[in-house]
């Protein structure tokens, strides 16, 4: 019994090791991302084939400032200050109809690939929990099995017989000499 609260200690520990390292999220609200990457990808879309007024170029400039606002709210810093970096193109002037698009675009192709830079990390995560998982299972199957280091039936460190399991014969000169249980 002893053995398994220890295997059960020593995954907690790993557990609780494991997310004290862990970083804090990138992106503190995936849908969030994923639902404005949608909207402005659909806009863009629609608007593919159309001339816009000039109402229409200045809500596009509203929806780019609003679309930006809700982005740094759940971006970490270090992507806010990269989302900002190729944001000037849309200053406090209203930009024109082209900007606005080539801005749109920019966004929309920024907001996949920080998608897909967040698919490929919880690939990669997921993987190496799963090799973690084989790796303690392996491991316990060792245990149970009495494999090295186990606790197990078997030798002891100090060389002696563990209680109950009966001795290997010793070899000397290649013919096998019963152990008496005397060193």
């Amino acid at each position: 019994m002893s053995d398994t609260n220890d295997s059960e200690t020593e995954l907690v520990d790993q557990a609780s090791m494991t997310a004290a390292v862990e970083p804090q999220p990138d992106v503190t609200d995936p849908a969030k991302l994923i639902r404005l990457g949608t909207m402005l990808q659909t806009m863009l879309t629609e608007l593919k084939d159309t001339e816009t007024d000039a109402a229409g170029v200045q809500r596009l400039a509203q929806i780019h400032h609003e679309t930006i606002d809700e982005l740094s709210e759940i971006l970490s810093d270090d992507l806010h200050d990269e989302l900002m970096e190729f944001n000037d193109c849309c200053g406090t002037d209203t930009p024109s109809e082209s900007e606005m698009r080539i801005a749109h675009a920019q966004l929309v192709g920024w907001i996949q690939g920080l998608l897909r830079g967040m698919q490929a990390t919880a690939t990669a995560q997921a993987q190496m929990a799963q090799q973690q998982m084989m790796m303690m299972q392996a491991q316990m199957q060792q245990r149970a099995l009495g494999g090295p280091g186990a606790g197990g039936p078997g030798p002891t460190p100090g060389g002696q017989q563990s209680a109950g399991v009966p001795a290997a014969p010793r070899r000397e000169g290649g013919t096998a000499v019963p152990d008496s249980g005397y060193l």
